[in-house]
């Protein structure tokens, strides 16, 4: 049997390193090739971001996380609501019909009684990992949302009455390495520890999108904590960034300086601003 925690682990996975949605797919790596080859519309005009990106539908996520945990599951929502559940039955607003706990690794479906056209594994704390579409990818979502409609308890998955699983806080050696190019909630952490220690991702800030911005605050990082300065978080990086301290900043109030003084001034510390006052 499998547990539901190794189920949620497989999901979050695909979350924490940018899995993206390629219809009809089931945890393979996405190439130019296959995008070339590419007849589905919205695979033809959307499916080149998630080139060099492992890929999944709705379904497909949960074929391959049953068979990396040593299972097996139909690709197919509809198909798995009619046959692979165990236990089913109607949802509203994240609240069971029945009365009874929604658990984590339960199954959530939308549509009707007859149609379930998408579904997403329920993980707690009011959380779903969804591969949404083309356009989104594998991302996480409420469960309140209205289109979540059904629920279903797996076959081959123990539910059990745990309480829901307290997950492993990440250390340096387990977290991905992340480049530019790469999406997803790890991405997201590491912009934001960037930020809090005063290196700028670009105006869009913790946005979960490794780009230009975010590699060269990267290697300024690494610049300045003796790293190797090639604007890749790997393991080293990931503890600097986790064991360094927070940015400090102070106002400097110096009188007298011409505006050409304190430009140059100002080149000297790469992260200083000036404010001129008059008084």
């Amino acid at each position: 049997m499998i547990t539901t925690s190794a189920l949620i682990d497989k999901f979050q996975y695909a979350i924490d390193n940018g899995w993206g949605y390629i219809w009809g797919t089931a945890g393979i790596k996405w190439t130019a090739e296959k995008q070339r080859a590419a007849t589905r519309q919205q695979t033809i005009e959307y499916g080149s971001k998630w080139i060099g990106h492992y890929v999944a539908d709705c379904s497909g996520l949960f074929s391959w996380a049953f068979k990396q945990l040593g299972g097996y599951m139909y690709h197919g929502s509809n198909t798995m609501y009619k046959s692979y559940c165990t236990a089913k039955g109607k949802l509203t607003g994240g609240a069971r019909s029945d009365g009874q706990t929604l658990k984590p690794g339960t199954a959530v479906f939308t549509g009707t009684e007859s149609d379930h056209g998408h579904v997403g594994l329920y993980i707690g704390g009011g959380v779903v990992i969804e591969a949404k579409g083309t356009q989104a990818g594998v991302i996480k979502s409420k469960v309140t949302d209205k289109k979540w409609t059904y629920w279903g308890e797996l076959k081959g998955v123990e539910y059990g009455d745990s309480p829901e699983p307290t997950p492993t806080p990440p250390t340096p050696e387990t977290k991905p390495t992340l480049r530019r190019g790469d999406k997803g909630a790890y991405v997201t952490l590491a912009q934001t520890e960037l930020i809090n220690k005063g290196y700028s991702c670009g105006s869009y800030g913790a946005d979960g999108d490794f780009g230009k911005a975010t590699e060269a605050a990267v290697k300024a990082f690494q610049q300045d904590h003796g790293l190797k300065v090639d604007g890749i978080i790997g393991v080293n990086t990931w503890a600097a960034l986790d064991s360094a301290d927070p940015a400090k900043y102070y106002t400097v109030t110096i009188p007298g300086l011409t505006n050409a003084q304190a430009d140059a001034l100002i080149k000297q510390y790469p992260k200083a601003t000036k404010t001129e006052e008059r008084g």
